[in-house]
C-alpha cells in the first residue's frame, strides 16, 4: 500500500525501466539453468519403474495445502503450473495460489519430488470428452457424467472455456513482470463477481494495474474485454444458432453434408452428389493458440473467437477481437467461390461465409489457422509473411531457386501475390509437389509437376507456431512456414550476416526419412516441431532440437522405436511446445503414458522416452481413474482421465 500510494508518472516509469532491463538477463540465466536439469542424466527410462522409495509423501510441509489426499474425487480434468492466468479454473480467490507449481527435473532428483496436481472446478458434474490448451487459456467440451443407476444420460457437448481466451499481449507481460506487481495488476484489472460492467472511468488502482500490464486503447473501455479478458471459472460458451460441438472420432451425418453448399447447389441443378467423402468422422474439433479459440460443431461447421489483430480467427475482417464464435469466411476451392460467390471481386472471398464441404478437423498456429474438409481439401488463414498459408509454388531446378535466392534467403521458390501475406479469410492450399517426379535438365517448366487431384487430397493436418502439417491421402507428409527447411546456400564461414541455416517455405515441402510402406496413422505438433507416429508405433519428427537449438528439418529422424506402442490400442497422440505424449492400452488393462522429444543426439533420442512424474499423483490421489489424454500449454498443463 505504501508502494502504490506513490504513484507519481517519473517513479513508477524508472521502477518499470528498472524492472524491464534486468528481467531480460534474470530469464536468460533461469532459462540455462533450466536447460541443465533438462539435459541432465535425470531422466529415467519408460521401461525402468519409478524408485518409489524416493517419492516425497503428499503430506510434505512444502506443499500440503496442495497434495492433501482427496478420496475418491469423482473429476476427470487436472491441471499443473501456473494459477494467475486463471487457466486451472480454480477461482478468483486462488488465482495468486501455487497449489501445484511446475517441478523442473533438477527438484524432482534433488527432492525426492514428484509433479502433484489439482482437479480443474466447473465440472464436477461433467464428464470432459476433449481439452485442448493454449498460451494462456483451457477449453474443453464437456457432457453429464452417468445418472446414479450407471447408465449414460445422452446429453449434448457443451464448450466450456477458462484462463485468457481473448487475450496474448498482455499475458506477455504480465509474465515479465514480478510476482507481487503481477497479482496487484491481475486483481484491479480483473471484474468481481458484484460489478456492476459499465463505461464509468476505471479508477486510480485500475489505471495503475493498466499500466503494469500494458492497456489496449481498442479494447479497455469495451463491456466484453471486462467481461472475457480473464476467466477464472469455467465460462460455457454457446455456438450460434443452438449449434453442438463435435466429438472426434464421430461419424459425419448426412445433415451436415446436406447443409453445405456442394451438395445444396448440385441438387438445385438437379446433380445430386453419389461420391464417397474422403474423410467421414470428425478428427480434432477443439483447437486454441494465443487467445484464440477454434470449434467444429455437428454439421461439419467451423467457428472461431479470439484476438483477431492478423486475421486469425479469419472470419472475413480485422477487427481486433472476435467476442463470440463466428464462421471462417472463404472455406470453399477458389473456382468454387468464383463460380458461386455473390460479392463483389473485392470482397468475394472474405464475404463467402458458406462452406463447400463439412470441417472434419481443425489446428491453430501462433498467429494463423488451418482446416480440413470432408473432400480432403485444406485451408489456411491469418499470419502469413512467413508462407504459413502455404500459397507459394515449388520452382523446376534447384538452381534456378537459388540464383532467385540470393539476395533473400529467407524464402524458398519465386513469390507470388499471395504466398507472403496475412489474409483475413480461408485460402484453399492446392501446391502439393510430385516429390518423386523426374524432370529433364533442358525443360522449361518454371514450376514443379504436381501431385494428381486424387493423390493430393488430405487426411490429416496439424500446425506449430509458425508452420503447418499435412498427410496426403497417397500418405506424403508435407511442412510448410517459418524456417521448415535447410538452406542450401549456408556457410558458417560466410560473412554474411543476414545468412542463416534455415528458410521458409512459402509452399508445401515434401518430409523425406521416413521407412517406407508404412502408414502415418496420427500426427501432432508442438511449438517447433512437427511428430508423426506410424502404423509401427515408432514416432518420427521434424524440427527442432529441445536441448540446443539444432534444426533438424532436412528428414525426420525417429524419436521412439517401434514395438512400444501397441497401435490397436491407441489412446491418444497429442504434442505441446517442446515434447510429444502418447497414451496407449496395455496388456494388463493399464494405461501407459510415454512422453518424448526431439533431442540433437540420436543416443539421447534412443533413450528418451520417459514416464511422466505426475502418474504417481494420480495412481496414489486417484487410483481408480486413468488418462485419457494430456495437453501441454506455454504455463499450465490439462491431463484428462476417465475412469477405469
Amino acid at each position: 500500500a505504501t508502494f502504490f500510494s506513490l504513484h507519481s508518472p517519473l517513479f513508477i516509469s524508472s521502477i518499470s525501466f528498472s524492472i524491464r532491463v534486468r528481467l531480460p538477463l534474470l530469464q536468460t540465466m533461469a532459462s540455462y539453468l533450466r536447460l541443465r536439469a533438462a539435459i541432465a542424466p535425470t531422466r529415467h527410462q519408460w521401461r525402468r519403474p519409478l524408485d518409489r522409495s524416493t517419492s516425497v509423501s503428499f503430506t510434505c510441509k512444502r506443499r500440503q495445502g496442495a497434495c492433501h489426499h482427496q478420496q475418491q474425487r469423482d473429476m476427470s480434468v487436472y491441471g499443473f503450473g501456473q494459477q494467475w492466468t486463471g487457466a486451472l479454473s480454480r477461482g478468483p480467490s486462488n488465482l495468486f495460489l501455487e497449489e501445484a507449481a511446475e517441478l523442473n527435473a533438477e527438484e524432482m532428483q534433488q527432492f525426492g519430488e514428484c509433479q502433484n496436481m489439482i482437479s480443474l472446478r466447473g465440472v464436477e458434474d461433467s464428464k470432459c470428452v476433449a481439452a485442448s490448451v493454449g498460451w494462456g487459456h483451457t477449453a474443453l467440451l464437456v457432457t453429464d457424467k452417468a445418472d446414479d443407476n450407471g447408465t449414460d444420460v445422452e446429453t449434448t457437448p457443451k464448450l466450456m472455456v477458462c484462463g485468457r481466451p481473448h487475450d496474448f499481449q498482455t499475458l506477455m507481460r504480465l509474465r515479465r513482470l514480478p510476482p507481487f506487481i503481477r497479482n496487484f495488476s491481475i486483481k484491479h484489472t480483473l471484474p468481481s463477481e458484484d460489478e456492476q460492467l459499465s463505461n464509468q472511468p476505471p479508477s486510480i488502482l485500475q489505471r495503475i494495474a493498466s499500466y503494469f500490464a500494458g492497456e489496449n486503447a481498442i479494447t479497455f473501455h469495451e463491456e466484453e474485454c471486462r467481461q472475457y479478458s480473464n476467466v477464472p471459472t469455467l465460462l460455457e460458451i454457446d455456438l450460434p444458432g443452438g449449434e453442438i460441438p463435435a466429438l472426434e472420432g464421430d461419424r459425419i451425418n448426412s445433415k451436415a453434408f446436406e447443409l453445405h453448399a456442394s451438395n445444396r447447389i448440385s441438387q438445385e441443378n438437379d446433380k445430386p452428389q453419389h461420391h464417397s467423402p474422403l474423410n467421414t468422422h470428425f478428427q480434432k474439433t477443439l483447437a486454441t493458440s494465443a487467445g484464440v479459440t477454434a470449434v467444429i460443431s455437428k454439421t461439419g461447421t467451423l467457428y472461431t473467437f479470439g484476438l483477431n489483430h492478423r486475421g486469425q480467427c479469419g472470419t472475413g475482417s480485422f477487427a481486433p477481437n472476435v467476442w463470440s464464435p463466428s464462421r471462417v469466411a472463404g472455406m470453399a476451392s477458389t473456382r468454387f467461390i468464383l463460380d458461386h460467390g455473390t460479392s463483389t471481386a473485392d470482397d468475394l472471398f472474405k464475404d463467402f461465409k458458406e462452406q463447400q464441404n463439412p470441417i472434419v478437423s481443425v489446428a491453430l498456429g501462433l498467429q494463423h489457422g488451418v482446416a480440413l474438409d470432408s473432400e480432403g481439401q485444406v485451408f489456411c488463414w491469418g499470419k502469413g509473411e512467413r508462407g504459413q498459408l502455404g500459397q507459394g509454388r515449388r520452382m523446376t531446378h534447384e538452381g534456378y531457386e537459388e540464383e532467385e535466392e540470393e539476395d533473400n534467403d529467407e524464402v524458398v521458390g519465386e513469390e507470388s501475390p499471395t504466398e507472403n501475406r496475412t489474409f483475413e479469410y480461408a485460402l484453399h492450399v492446392l501446391s502439393f509437389y510430385d516429390p518423386f517426379a523426374t524432370m529433364s535438365p533442358s525443360s522449361s517448366a518454371m514450376y514443379a509437376p504436381l501431385l494428381s487431384q486424387d493423390d493430393s487430397k488430405v487426411r490429416l493436418i496439424s500446425a506449430g507456431m509458425n508452420f503447418t502439417l499435412a498427410i496426403t491421402d497417397s500418405n506424403l507428409p508435407y511442412i510448410w512456414g517459418k524456417n521448415v527447411c535447410l538452406n542450401p546456400s549456408f556457410s558458417e564461414s560466410s560473412f554474411n550476416p543476414r545468412s542463416k541455416p534455415v528458410q521458409d517455405s512459402t509452399y508445401p515441402l515434401y518430409i523425406p526419412g521416413l521407412p517406407p510402406g508404412l502408414r502415418i496413422e496420427r500426427v501432432a505438433c508442438g511449438t517447433h516441431h512437427a511428430a508423426m507416429i506410424l502404423e509401427d508405433g515408432s514416432i518420427w519428427a521434424v524440427g527442432v532440437a529441445t536441448d540446443r537449438p539444432v534444426p533438424l528439418w532436412d528428414e525426420a529422424v525417429e524419436i521412439l522405436a517401434p514395438g512400444i506402442v501397441d497401435m490397436k490400442e491407441l489412446v491418444s497422440f497429442t504434442a505441446g511446445f517442446d515434447r510429444t505424449v502418447v497414451v496407449s492400452e496395455t496388456d494388463r488393462g493399464t494405461r501407459q503414458v510415454i512422453e518424448v522429444q526431439l533431442w540433437s543426439h540420436e543416443e539421447l533420442r534412443q533413450q528418451g522416452a520417459v514416464r511422466p512424474s505426475w502418474l504417481d499423483w494420480l495412481e496414489n490421489e486417484e487410483s481408480k481413474e486413468h488418462v485419457r489424454s494430456v495437453h501441454r500449454g506455454w504455463l499450465h498443463s490439462v491431463v484428462v482421465t476417465e475412469e477405469q
